[in-house]
């Protein structure tokens, strides 16, 4: 059948759910529930995984290829964007608060 994932997930479905329960960011729960829902069965490809979820086919993709890859602690690991260089320089930023 086209689309049937062939990820073999290590972790039994109890302790996926232990992880389901223990998990705080929504982005960290939906990547377990995704494999829970394809370790009980409930779903067989990833566009079912992505539909369940609410989520794109290929972000789902991109969870498992990390699951494969790195197992539940890359899954899990978020990475965080160093964002915007300040505008403001630190000395100048430093002289301005002992002025304010």
């Amino acid at each position: 059948m086209a689309g049937v994932t062939k990820v073999e997930i290590y972790e039994s479905a109890e302790e996926l759910q232990e992880l389901l329960r223990k998990q705080k960011i929504v982005s960290s729960r939906e990547r377990i529930q995704a494999l829970y829902l394809l370790k009980i069965g409930h779903v067989k490809t990833i566009q079912d995984v992505a539909v369940v979820l609410g989520r794109a086919r290929v972000t789902v993709q991109r969870w498992l290829k990390d699951y494969t890859e790195s197992g539940i602690k890359g899954l899990l690991s978020t990475k965080k964007s160093p964002g915007r260089p300040p505008m403001i320089n630190l000395q100048a930023r430093e002289q301005l608060d002992r002025e304010l």
